[in-house]
């Protein structure tokens, strides 16, 4: 049985699973994502990476801590896998460029560009907690986001349930947590999971 297929056991059909391979997503800034999508059979994954910060070594396990304040650009992680890796770009247009073809857009920096370019490209975009906006439903703009305070294990359980959220996307097995719906880990709860409803924006508000 492949990787693949173990990692994804009881969550859809093999050939569903299968089917993973024609999907691509977009990944800003998040190294432990990009990886639990590799391992996970999606076809086809962007990864845009930025500086790396010593925090962003202090919370993401697969970033080794002397990497930190070099450029975060990803090598192909198997032959058979299609990993493509390109360095910020700093420009609107070449970022939008990249995406273009993109299934799904996640960003874990630069969110408010990459939503933007996800509205502008009709595709669903996913920030740094666990909701999914919609082309056809509520803006990352119109609600009022809140901030979140990460560490290594709040972060870890983010991209996993992340990785899930995007193979229910896939898959069409059960909805992923649709805007306003959405959830924040909180290591501090007894099922580390806070359910909440982001606020909508009254018109004409900040």
């Amino acid at each position: 049985m492949s990787m693949k297929l173990i990692f994804w056991h009881g969550m859809a059909d093999e050939d569903k699973i299968e089917y993973l391979k024609k999907f691509s997503v977009a990944i800003i800034g998040s190294r432990m994502l990009m990886e639990l999508l590799w391992r996970g059979g999606v076809g086809c994954i962007r990864y845009i990476g930025d500086y790396i910060t010593p925090n962003d070594a202090r919370i993401d396990s697969t970033i080794h801590p002397l990497e930190a304040n070099d450029y975060d650009v990803v090598h192909p992680m198997s032959t058979d896998s299609c990993v493509i890796s390109y360095p910020y770009p700093w420009d609107y247009r070449e970022l939008k460029r990249q995406l273009k073809g993109i299934d799904v857009v996640v960003a874990h920096k630069h969110m408010e560009v990459a939503a933007r370019i996800a509205e502008e490209l009709g595709v669903p975009f996913i920030p740094d907690i666990i909701t999914t906006f919609l082309p056809d439903g509520v803006s990352f703009f119109d609600v009022e986001y809140p901030r979140i305070k990460l560490d290594p294990i709040s972060y870890a359980l983010t991209c996993s349930i992340q990785a899930g959220e995007i193979m229910r996307i896939f898959t069409g097995y059960h909805l992923p947590a649709i805007a306003p719906t959405a959830y924040v880990v909180d290591t501090r709860i007894e099922n580390y999971l806070k359910r909440i409803q982001l606020r909508i924006r009254d018109e004409g508000e900040d």
